[in-house]
Parts: structure tokens; sequence; C-alpha cells
């Protein structure tokens, strides 16, 4: 496999590096972020993992996603091709890992088991992915050119996507696991298209082609994509509480108080998990939406996940009794299911 030439030195002009080649170990990280950057994929520094264990964040041993998440104060709305940020950002912090802002020019299809593995390797007919291929710690990233979705958790499982408004960690950065992510297939300028057998996942197929369909694939593909009109208010109304939780507040250094973020996600992904459970919503609407809040108020992917997989699960073992005005129904379902339904919260999250 031809190795693309590498330019050496942050000093070399950004217009005119080549991208990242395979094996970035001795390179300086400041060098290959400004080379991400120069091919257009926002980039932003990322807390480190430490040798003796935990994050190079506040929360050391106790971080969730050691590595895994931004540095900067408002996370992945930071996110830059200026050279000159990305030179401040790792003057700053030389060892900081890489991550990379996903939607815009890059997608990821986000592969964390073996079972994962095998699967997309099914669903792309054996063929070895066109584009570049990362090995992460304990899985493997397959780059694509961006079509446009926001994140996905759990396209099949073991499988996530990485789109709009979603963050990966690149080569060089180093693994919790001590490994750093090496490129295994090459990334030169030009992303491969999105397969087509891979987009369907991620694409139901549009209202004109239901004929084709079994009744049964039109039903999941008119609850993923139209949600009944309270459960879309409800899901809006869950991520305008995400979006005005109160942050963390520091003084000299210390944490005063620990904000409400990480509470209000939990307490959204628990609410929405109690309608679903009346077949309200779906997951694939209502996962993407929350991790998009999430990531917009600077809480990791991971973080994000694990709150939100919490949630859910709670809200499926509790639903609540869903009521038309102040009259509640023994059902969670309403014969007028175009009117405004109000929902009466019947029970609290598990601690």
């Amino acid at each position: 496999m031809t190795t693309p030439t590498q330019a050496h030195g942050p000093t070399a002009a950004p217009a005119t590096q080549p991208p990242p080649p395979q094996d970035l170990r001795s390179e300086p990280v400041l060098n290959v972020a400004l080379r991400y950057a120069a091919v257009g994929i926002p980039v932003m520094p990322l807390h480190t993992p430490q040798r003796a264990g935990g994050c190079s964040c506040r929360r050391a041993l106790a971080c969730p996603s050691p590595g895994k998440h931004p540095r900067l104060r408002h996370g992945l709305r930071e996110a830059s091709t200026d050279p000159t940020l990305v030179r401040r950002w790792w003057t700053r912090w030389p060892d900081a890992n890489v991550g990379l802002a996903t939607g815009t020019l890059l997608d990821v299809c986000d592969i964390d088991t073996a079972d994962g593995l095998r699967t997309v390797t099914t669903i792309l007919d054996n063929a070895r992915p066109k584009g570049p291929v990362v090995r992460t710690g304990s899985g493997w990233h397959l780059w694509f050119a961006a079509i446009g979705h926001a994140n996905r958790v759990g396209v099949v499982p073991g499988v996530d996507w990485r789109g709009r408004g979603g963050l990966v960690v690149a080569p060089p950065s180093l693994h919790p696991t001590g490994r750093r992510y090496t490129f295994t297939q090459q990334f030169d300028r030009v992303l491969p298209d999105c397969p087509p057998a891979l987009r369907r996942l991620l694409s139901p197929p549009p209202a004109s082609e239901p004929a084709t369909a079994s009744p049964a694939a039109a039903a999941i593909s008119e609850r993923i994509e139209d949600p009944d009109r309270y459960g879309l208010a409800a899901l809006n109304g869950e991520i305008g509480r995400i979006l005005a939780a109160p942050r963390p507040i520091i003084r000299g250094g210390q944490r005063i108080t620990a904000g409400g973020r990480n509470t209000a996600l939990h307490l959204a992904a628990f609410r929405l998990g109690q309608l679903a459970a009346h077949d309200g919503l779906d997951a694939q609407v209502v996962w993407p939406r929350l991790a998009e809040a999430a990531h917009t108020v600077g809480l990791s992917a991971a973080e994000a996940r694990a709150t939100i997989a919490s949630g859910w699960r709670s809200g499926l073992r509790r639903p609540r009794a869903v009521t038309r005005g102040r009259q509640p129904r023994s059902s969670g379902t309403s014969p007028h299911p175009g009117r405004r339904l109000r929902l009466a919260v019947t029970s609290r999250p598990s601690t």
C-alpha cells in the first residue's frame, strides 16, 4: 500500500501538507492536527489518558471517558480549522488527544465490537472499505464523506454512526488501554462515499416508495420519521431543558457546584423512555437528538451515551399514565392521536 508523502514540522504551510499517513506515532501531534484542519475537518483538543490511569480532566480516576472529551469550555462548538487556533491549543496542551468534529466533511462508522465488525463486513459483502480505517483501542472507525445525518446509536448491535453533532478521537491519540489510534488503511484527501448498503441502514425509504415495502416495514419507517405530535413536542421540550441546565461553577480551581447537565439528560431520557413504553416515541428518533443536545452542552459522547441508556431503561420499566385533560386513562394509548395529550408523571427514575 502506498503511503502519502509526509510534511515535517509545524512550520510547513497547512495548505500544501498532505493528509496524515498511516503511522503517526513519531509525528508531533500539532503537525497532525494541522493536517486534519488543512483538509477541512474541524479539530479540537481532547483530554489525555494518564499512565497511572484516569484522565487529565478534573475527574481524574473517576472520569468515565478518559481522553475522549474536549478540553475546550464549549466543547464541540469550538472545533475549528483555523491553524492559528490549532497551534494555540497544542502549544498550551502539547499532549492533547486529537478530536475531530463529524458531520461537515467527515462521517464515521464507529464499530465497538468484533460482532459489529462482522456485521458491517457482511453488509459490505466482505469488500474491503475504500477509505481510511482507524484501529482504536478496542474497535474500528471507518471514515466516509459526510452524508448529512445526525449521530445515531445502535445502527446495528455494536455499531454507531458519528455524523452531525458528533466527534471522534483520531490518530495519533492515546487510548486508555495505552495503545495509539492508528490508521490501518491510509487517509488521502478524498473521502469515499458511504456504501449504499450501509447508507440504507441510516436512511429509511422515502414516502413515495412504500408500495413495494411490507406493511410492517412501512409502519416502522413511519414511526421513526413521523412521531406523533405530542411525542415530538415532548422531545423538543426535554431538549430545551438539557440546553438550559446549569453549568458547573468553578472558582479558584475548585468546583463549587456540579451543575445539572447530566441530571437533565438522565431525566430527559427517563421521561421519554416512559413515553416510549406506550409506543409514543422510537429510540432511533430520541437517542440521536438527546446525544446532540448533550454534545452541545459539553458532555462527552461516552458519558452521554451511558446516561441516555440508563435513563431510557429506567423509563421503560416505569411507564407514565397517558391522560387527556384531567381524566386519567387506564391505557397508554389515545383514541384521538391528533389531539394534544398530557402525560401525568407517576414515578421518578431510580438512583
